[in-house]
Protein backbone atom coordinates (compact mmCIF):
# COMPACT_ATOMS: atom_id res chain seq x y z
CA UNK A 1 0.00 0.00 0.00
CA UNK A 2 3.10 2.49 0.92
CA UNK A 3 4.14 2.04 -2.92
CA UNK A 4 1.15 2.50 -4.09
CA UNK A 5 0.66 6.03 -1.78
CA UNK A 6 4.13 7.19 -2.82
CA UNK A 7 4.04 6.52 -6.56
CA UNK A 8 0.30 8.52 -6.53
CA UNK A 9 1.55 11.68 -4.40
CA UNK A 10 4.29 11.66 -7.30
CA UNK A 11 1.89 11.59 -9.95
CA UNK A 12 0.10 14.15 -8.44
CA UNK A 13 3.43 16.38 -7.89
CA UNK A 14 4.30 15.72 -11.62
CA UNK A 15 0.56 17.05 -12.64
CA UNK A 16 0.33 20.21 -10.44
CA UNK A 17 4.33 21.69 -10.39
CA UNK A 18 4.74 23.42 -13.51
CA UNK A 19 8.16 22.79 -16.09
CA UNK A 20 9.39 26.37 -15.44
CA UNK A 21 9.57 26.66 -12.36
CA UNK A 22 12.60 23.85 -12.40
CA UNK A 23 15.63 25.31 -12.14
CA UNK A 24 18.38 25.45 -14.67
CA UNK A 25 20.73 22.51 -15.20
CA UNK A 26 24.30 23.39 -14.27
CA UNK A 27 27.48 21.97 -14.40
CA UNK A 28 29.13 19.23 -16.99
CA UNK A 29 27.00 19.22 -19.90
CA UNK A 30 24.05 16.50 -20.75
CA UNK A 31 25.53 13.39 -21.57
CA UNK A 32 23.22 11.15 -24.01
CA UNK A 33 22.56 7.32 -23.45
CA UNK A 34 20.60 4.73 -25.83
CA UNK A 35 18.34 2.51 -24.36
CA UNK A 36 18.40 -0.24 -22.52
CA UNK A 37 19.50 1.25 -19.17
CA UNK A 38 19.85 -0.75 -15.79
CA UNK A 39 18.92 1.41 -12.78
CA UNK A 40 19.80 -0.10 -9.29
CA UNK A 41 19.60 1.61 -5.48
CA UNK A 42 22.85 2.39 -3.52
CA UNK A 43 21.98 2.01 -0.02
CA UNK A 44 18.11 0.82 -0.44
CA UNK A 45 16.82 4.11 -0.34
CA UNK A 46 13.45 5.38 -2.03
CA UNK A 47 15.80 7.18 -4.70
CA UNK A 48 15.47 4.41 -7.29
CA UNK A 49 12.16 3.89 -7.33
CA UNK A 50 11.31 7.91 -7.86
CA UNK A 51 14.45 7.46 -10.77
CA UNK A 52 12.16 4.50 -12.31
CA UNK A 53 8.74 6.52 -12.34
CA UNK A 54 10.78 9.94 -13.57
CA UNK A 55 11.92 8.04 -16.49
CA UNK A 56 8.41 6.30 -17.27
CA UNK A 57 6.90 9.59 -16.38
CA UNK A 58 9.22 10.99 -18.98
CA UNK A 59 7.68 8.68 -21.93
CA UNK A 60 10.68 8.63 -24.12
CA UNK A 61 11.53 4.96 -22.93
CA UNK A 62 9.49 2.19 -21.43
CA UNK A 63 10.16 -0.11 -18.39
CA UNK A 64 10.67 -3.12 -19.17
CA UNK A 65 11.44 -2.42 -22.57
CA UNK A 66 14.07 0.40 -22.74
CA UNK A 67 15.11 0.37 -18.86
CA UNK A 68 15.16 -2.00 -16.10
CA UNK A 69 14.88 -1.92 -12.50
CA UNK A 70 16.50 -3.77 -10.16
CA UNK A 71 17.14 -3.19 -6.33
CA UNK A 72 20.08 -5.27 -5.56
CA UNK A 73 21.38 -6.84 -8.61
CA UNK A 74 24.19 -9.20 -9.16
CA UNK A 75 27.34 -9.01 -10.85
CA UNK A 76 25.76 -11.57 -14.07
CA UNK A 77 22.92 -8.96 -14.06
CA UNK A 78 24.59 -6.19 -15.41
CA UNK A 79 25.12 -8.69 -18.61
CA UNK A 80 21.38 -9.66 -19.05
CA UNK A 81 21.10 -7.11 -21.98
CA UNK A 82 23.50 -4.69 -23.95
CA UNK A 83 22.84 -1.81 -21.12
CA UNK A 84 24.39 1.91 -22.14
CA UNK A 85 25.39 2.54 -18.71
CA UNK A 86 24.37 1.57 -15.30
CA UNK A 87 22.61 4.36 -13.18
CA UNK A 88 22.90 3.96 -9.91
CA UNK A 89 20.57 6.36 -7.26
CA UNK A 90 22.38 7.46 -4.29
CA UNK A 91 20.45 7.29 -1.14
CA UNK A 92 20.45 4.60 2.60
CA UNK A 93 17.59 4.51 4.63
CA UNK A 94 17.96 1.78 7.88
CA UNK A 95 13.57 1.23 6.95
CA UNK A 96 14.76 0.45 2.99
CA UNK A 97 18.23 -1.84 4.54
CA UNK A 98 15.69 -3.29 7.24
CA UNK A 99 13.15 -4.18 4.31
CA UNK A 100 15.77 -5.37 2.30
CA UNK A 101 16.91 -7.44 5.41
CA UNK A 102 20.15 -6.49 4.89
CA UNK A 103 22.47 -4.17 6.85
CA UNK A 104 24.78 -1.34 5.15
CA UNK A 105 28.05 -3.68 5.42
CA UNK A 106 26.01 -6.13 2.94
CA UNK A 107 24.73 -3.12 0.32
CA UNK A 108 28.60 -2.12 0.57
CA UNK A 109 29.80 -5.46 0.20
CA UNK A 110 27.32 -6.27 -3.09
CA UNK A 111 27.89 -2.34 -4.51
CA UNK A 112 32.00 -3.10 -4.76
CA UNK A 113 31.41 -6.80 -6.50
CA UNK A 114 28.99 -4.55 -8.97
CA UNK A 115 30.82 -1.69 -9.80
CA UNK A 116 33.97 -3.83 -10.44
CA UNK A 117 32.01 -5.83 -12.90
CA UNK A 118 30.72 -2.72 -14.37
CA UNK A 119 34.54 -1.83 -14.72
CA UNK A 120 35.64 -5.41 -15.93
CA UNK A 121 32.63 -4.76 -18.68
CA UNK A 122 32.89 -1.53 -19.56
CA UNK A 123 30.06 -0.53 -18.55
CA UNK A 124 29.62 3.19 -17.77
CA UNK A 125 28.02 4.33 -13.83
CA UNK A 126 25.76 7.22 -13.43
CA UNK A 127 25.89 8.18 -9.89
CA UNK A 128 22.33 10.02 -9.67
CA UNK A 129 21.42 11.64 -5.41
CA UNK A 130 17.55 13.19 -6.01
CA UNK A 131 17.58 13.65 -2.19
CA UNK A 132 18.01 16.90 -0.35
CA UNK A 133 21.21 17.28 2.05
CA UNK A 134 20.46 14.94 5.28
CA UNK A 135 23.84 13.24 5.68
CA UNK A 136 25.13 13.96 9.00
CA UNK A 137 28.47 14.97 10.18
CA UNK A 138 29.21 11.81 10.79
CA UNK A 139 31.97 10.24 8.46
CA UNK A 140 30.83 6.82 8.37
CA UNK A 141 27.03 6.93 8.06
CA UNK A 142 25.35 5.37 5.39
CA UNK A 143 24.97 7.74 2.73
CA UNK A 144 28.46 8.40 3.08
CA UNK A 145 29.87 5.42 2.57
CA UNK A 146 27.75 5.25 -0.41
CA UNK A 147 28.91 8.55 -1.95
CA UNK A 148 32.54 7.28 -0.97
CA UNK A 149 32.24 4.16 -2.78
CA UNK A 150 29.76 4.80 -5.69
CA UNK A 151 31.15 8.45 -6.88
CA UNK A 152 34.66 7.79 -7.85
CA UNK A 153 33.99 4.86 -9.58
CA UNK A 154 31.12 6.94 -11.48
CA UNK A 155 31.63 8.26 -15.27
CA UNK A 156 29.24 11.39 -14.35
CA UNK A 157 27.36 12.23 -11.64
CA UNK A 158 24.01 14.14 -11.74
CA UNK A 159 22.78 15.55 -7.75
CA UNK A 160 20.24 17.47 -7.14
CA UNK A 161 21.26 21.08 -5.94
CA UNK A 162 19.71 21.17 -2.17
CA UNK A 163 22.07 17.55 -2.02
CA UNK A 164 25.29 19.26 -2.43
CA UNK A 165 25.03 22.31 -0.07
CA UNK A 166 28.45 21.78 1.38
CA UNK A 167 30.13 21.21 -2.33
CA UNK A 168 30.51 17.46 -1.57
CA UNK A 169 30.04 16.44 -4.69
CA UNK A 170 32.23 19.23 -6.53
CA UNK A 171 35.29 18.02 -4.41
CA UNK A 172 34.85 14.61 -5.93
CA UNK A 173 34.32 16.19 -9.31
CA UNK A 174 37.65 17.67 -8.83
CA UNK A 175 39.96 14.71 -7.24
CA UNK A 176 38.66 12.33 -9.59
CA UNK A 177 37.92 14.28 -12.64
CA UNK A 178 34.21 13.07 -13.24
CA UNK A 179 31.84 15.78 -15.10
CA UNK A 180 29.13 16.87 -12.38
CA UNK A 181 25.79 18.21 -13.48
CA UNK A 182 23.45 20.03 -10.75
CA UNK A 183 19.66 19.73 -10.85
CA UNK A 184 17.57 22.18 -9.65
CA UNK A 185 14.99 19.41 -7.91
CA UNK A 186 14.38 15.88 -8.50
CA UNK A 187 11.28 16.48 -10.63
CA UNK A 188 13.67 18.56 -13.02
CA UNK A 189 15.31 14.90 -13.69
CA UNK A 190 12.02 13.86 -15.40
CA UNK A 191 12.88 16.51 -18.05
CA UNK A 192 16.34 15.96 -18.37
CA UNK A 193 16.05 12.09 -18.46
CA UNK A 194 14.42 13.19 -21.87
CA UNK A 195 17.85 14.45 -23.24
CA UNK A 196 20.08 11.71 -21.57
CA UNK A 197 18.07 8.50 -22.65
CA UNK A 198 17.07 8.14 -25.89
CA UNK A 199 16.01 5.20 -28.05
Amino acid sequence: MRKYTFSLLLLLLLAILPMQVFAKTTGAPVREYPAPLLITNAGQGPGGKMARLLIGQARVLKLGTDFFYKSEPKEDDLSDLDYSCLLIVIGSTDKGLGASGITIDDEIDRLKRVIKHAKDIDLPIIALLLEKDKRSTIKTNSNERCIDLICPASDWMIVVKDGNTDQRFNKISDKYDIPLTEIGSAMEFMKVSKQIFVK
